[in-house]
């Protein structure tokens, strides 16, 4: 008993000396917040959070609102949805118990940016496949777009062991419904056999950036609108590594 009465004084004295935080073992681990992809998004539209040291019992504020949360679906990956009603930047906080990771420099827009592929407004965690086998369909739209204009031409009719895209007859299509105007060059390499795919996009034409793009084929996602009768059940799903946003690409 006399022990128990000598802790309140103890950790006064401590909390005196060395500061609360270094008295109590609050986390027990170590946690952190790697990323969020991408850095800015508009209420409503899911980022990925890259975390460490948590488990699936945690929640996510922006700012000081609470936002709906899953996981992802990689260890220490949470989807979570940007709150209504804030604007600007915020910080963005993972909490666990009294475990807490903070990670600085998110925004919430009021539109997307620009010279970019429009976000999907619904994360997608990726179910891995095959490449298709004797061709795919090249005309491609963002799932979260109805702009058909908004587009990726990949040239040629055949998907090889290995395809390098030329930049020439394949193109990112922005702004207008001729597949030869005002359109965006696209390089890179689509490897079937690793299920490796690298693009390069080019904007710099129309005050953009060069975004690099790395992706695989997977199982086209469940909310997408079922492909045409001559089409590849796939989808491609890359990732910016310049802003960290998602493009999927399926057959229209």
């Amino acid at each position: 008993m006399k022990t128990i009465a000598l802790l309140p004084l103890l950790l006064a004295a401590c909390t005196l000396i060395f500061g609360l935080e270094n008295c109590e073992d609050k986390c027990g681990s170590s946690v952190s917040v790697q990323s969020v992809q991408p850095n800015t998004n508009p209420a409503g539209y899911e980022v990925l959070l890259k975390t460490e040291g948590f488990s699936d019992a945690t929640k996510v504020i922006f700012g000081s609102v609470e936002a709906t949360s899953r996981t992802g679906g990689a260890p220490g990956d949470i989807i979570a949805t940007v709150p209504a009603g804030l604007s600007g930047n915020v910080e963005v906080s993972v909490e666990e118990g009294e475990c807490i990771a903070r990670s600085g420099g998110f925004i919430v827009s009021g539109s997307l940016p620009g010279n970019v592929q429009p976000s999907l407004q619904q994360i997608v965690v990726p179910i891995l496949t095959s490449a298709p086998q004797g061709g795919f369909e090249n005309d491609w739209i963002n799932a979260a777009s109805i702009d058909k204009s908004q587009r990726i031409h990949l040239g040629g009719n055949e998907v090889a062991s290995i395809t390098i895209l030329d930049g020439v007859t394949t193109k990112e299509i922005a702004g207008a419904d001729n597949p030869f105007f005002n359109n965006n060059p696209v390089t890179g390499v689509v490897n079937v056999f690793t299920n490796l795919i690298y693009l390069e996009i080019d904007r710099t034409a129309k005050g953009g950036i060069v975004e690099h793009f790395d992706g695989s084929f997977i199982e086209r996602p469940a909310f997408l609108p079922p492909p045409p009768n001559s089409a590849k059940p796939q989808a491609i799903l890359l990732v910016s590594r310049d802003t960290g946003r998602q493009l999927l690409l399926y057959t229209l």
